[in-house]
């Protein structure tokens, strides 16, 4: 009776231990999800495989992609694998691709992929949304973002998040250039409609996270002013003073302007292009 039970405590122990190597393994994802259960924007890296219900039947697919890089003809090509079979090859310019996976609509049962061409210092050559219906892929929408903001270079950008009703928004690198900022990270929000995508019109833009935290030191004194536009005083910054900047704005004249927070709490707005405000910008140096 003791051999017997000793013979099966040396079988459970010997199946835990496979399957939490076959959990560890690197490539290997088990966590398959539905589509109503994947939350925000999944990032889904080169030769590793993944399971997720891509079409709502109830059954994980695998997905996995490999990109071959061509650096002589400067070109890379995608092929992406849904359980084990070829479905999408994709040649292009640029350096290499990248993947994300979320749910734009709840309502249509599907997950979507997120396809990205990467250029040379992570800038984005093209992209598209795309579903795979249980054979393959399908509502391939071209996403151009700048083509889409007129006042906007978008060239580097991550998605950030998807209010899963057809609605995304982005975390924008530096849409415009600031003598007074530097280079900042702003957010957009984007709206999907009929296949076709366009930009949530907007004049003011949040900063992101980390662009809002930084703190810039006032080499002389200058004026902010109460609304982007106008010469009602909201406050002076004087030299050595160290402030934020939460906000950016876009007037209808196509001028761009900053808001400007101190430490007292006041805000107020200052031009985006005045020169050397600040000892040290963002993203110089």
């Amino acid at each position: 009776m003791r051999t017997k039970l000793n013979y099966y405590r040396k079988a459970a122990l010997f199946i835990s231990v496979l399957v939490l190597s076959l959990l560890m393994k690197p490539g290997n994802s088990f966590a398959a999800e539905k589509s109503t259960g994947l939350d925000g924007v999944k990032t889904l890296n080169e030769n590793t495989v993944y399971r997720y219900d891509l079409n709502g039947d109830g059954i994980a697919e695998t997905i996995k992609y490999q990109v071959t890089e061509n650096e002589e003809q400067h070109t890379a090509t995608l092929k992406l694998y849904i359980d084990k079979k070829l479905c999408l090859t994709k040649k292009d310019d640029g350096l290499s691709f990248h993947m994300h996976l979320l749910d734009l609509n709840k309502n249509d049962n599907s997950l979507d992929l997120f396809i990205q061409t990467t250029m040379e210092s992570d800038c984005i050559k093209n992209a598209f949304f795309a579903q795979y219906d249980g054979d393959k892929i399908t509502h391939k929408i071209a996403f151009k973002a700048d083509n889409m903001a007129k006042d906007f270079d978008i060239f580097r950008y991550s998605l950030e998040k998807t209010d899963g009703a057809g609605g995304f928004t982005l975390l924008l690198d530096t849409p415009v250039y600031s003598n007074a900022a530097g280079c900042y990270f702003c957010y957009a929000s984007f709206q999907v409609k009929d296949n076709k995508i366009f930009m949530i019109s907007t004049s003011t833009f949040t900063l992101g996270k980390y662009s809002k935290e930084y703190q810039y030191k006032a080499v002389k004194a200058f004026t902010v002013y109460s609304e982007a536009g106008t010469k009602k005083i909201a406050y002076k910054v004087t030299k050595g003073e160290k402030v934020t900047i939460d906000k950016l704005y876009i007037a209808k004249t196509g001028k761009v302007y900053f808001r400007v927070n101190n430490k007292m709490g006041r805000k107020g707005w200052i031009v985006s292009d005045q020169e050397n405000l600040f000892a040290e910008l963002p993203g110089w140096g």
